[in-house]
């Protein structure tokens, strides 16, 4: 079983868009598989057939139980035990779901005769129906909190820079979370237009999955703050003084998640626990459907309806291309100008005049 999981990961799994998400799982289902061995259910060589149903039910239980502990730093530099939390059904499917690729992916390259047949739950089984959604004065509500902060160190103003940005893009362009985060103006990346007016959430080189990234049209809020953008779209601001120019240079740095500013705003505006920023995407969805914005281009720009490749080479140039999706957007940008306009701005966090921007 281990051999199966390290060369799937060595053969496929780094090469794949997922290879993250992949790494993780498969490090989930080793490390319980070491707990099984250590407890004596399982031999140290672990072969395919004694995996079944059963050992798939053990691991459901004990990754659901298993607690993810967040890790920071004290006063005094030391590192501590922080908040603790635990797996969705759904992240501990997903493991499933990767153990059954492995397998597939070694009985393919016969050196495995038997392939178990084991039986992942469907999204639906594991995941509830979940309605909640924020509203267009909500959305305001947390752009708002994203500029002036809650006064705590870590929802100090300065250090939400990073939430409001996501928040302009996912509101700008509907998109999921790890597109936003990969979101990078970098000529070599090709995923700003600016001539076109296009942003391709796809970038150059990288495979398009299941979970289509399209190209859509940019609005002018967006427009603004990609041209303040230097390279990751997320990003933090530093700053240093240069001693030669006699001013203070702010350099962007891009940062990866922002998780515990939006756990802040979360807690602070009152959003049920178990959502994270991917409601933005599915709020912005259900907003835009109500102000009856054409569904198929609302599908497109979710990436849930695709053209064929001909066809979408040359509907992305043209003029009405996921028109009445952009119309939705800006309507929605201009109630949300009417609620925090001061948060939609794409203007530096320091206060004062004798600043630059650093440039790659």
């Amino acid at each position: 079983m281990h051999d199966a999981i390290t060369d799937y990961w060595i053969e496929h799994g780094q090469h794949l868009p997922s290879a993250d998400a992949i790494k993780s799982r498969s490090k989930l289902m080793v490390r319980f598989l070491d707990v099984e061995t250590a407890a004596g259910r399982l031999p140290d060589m672990i072969r395919p057939d004694l995996i079944d149903d059963r050992v798939i039910e053990r691991f459901r239980a004990w990754a659901l139980a298993d607690p993810l502990v967040a890790r920071k730093k004290d006063a005094d530099g030391n590192w501590t035990d922080g908040k603790v939390r635990f797996r969705a059904p759904s992240t501990v499917e997903e493991a499933v779901i990767q153990l059954k690729a492995a397998l597939n992916h070694a009985y393919r390259a016969r050196r495995i005769v038997y392939l178990p047949p084991l039986q992942h739950k469907t999204r639906d089984k594991v995941t509830p129906a979940r309605t909640y959604r924020l509203s267009v004065d909500a959305l305001g509500e947390l752009l708002d909190y994203s500029l002036v902060g809650a006064g705590k160190y870590a929802g100090h103003a300065d250090r939400l820079l990073p939430l409001r940005r996501y928040l302009i893009a996912a509101i700008c362009t509907l998109a999921r979370p790890d597109a936003i985060f990969d979101l990078s103006v970098a000529p070599a990346r090709q995923q700003w237009h600016r001539n076109a007016g296009l942003l391709d959430l796809n970038p150059a080189g990288r495979i398009q999955t299941k979970k289509v990234r399209p190209t859509l049209p940019v609005v002018p809020l967006l427009d603004s703050w990609l041209k303040a953008t230097d390279e990751w779209f997320i990003c933090r601001e530093v700053r240093s003084f240069d001693d030669r120019q006699q001013i203070d240079v702010v350099e962007q740095v891009g940062v990866d998640s922002i998780r515990t500013a939006w756990d802040g705003a979360r807690e602070k505006l009152g959003i049920p626990a178990g959502w994270g920023p991917k409601l933005i995407r599915h709020s912005m969805a259900t907003i835009l459907a109500g102000r009856r914005v054409d569904l198929i281009e609302l599908e497109m720009a979710l990436g849930h309806r695709v053209l064929s490749k001909t066809s979408s080479r040359y509907a992305i140039f043209d003029p009405g291309y996921l028109g009445t999706v952009k119309a939705g957007i800006e309507d929605v940008i201009s109630d949300l100008t009417r609620i925090a306009g001061p948060a939609l701005h794409a203007k530096l966090t320091q206060k004062e005049t004798n600043v630059a921007v650093l440039r790659a």
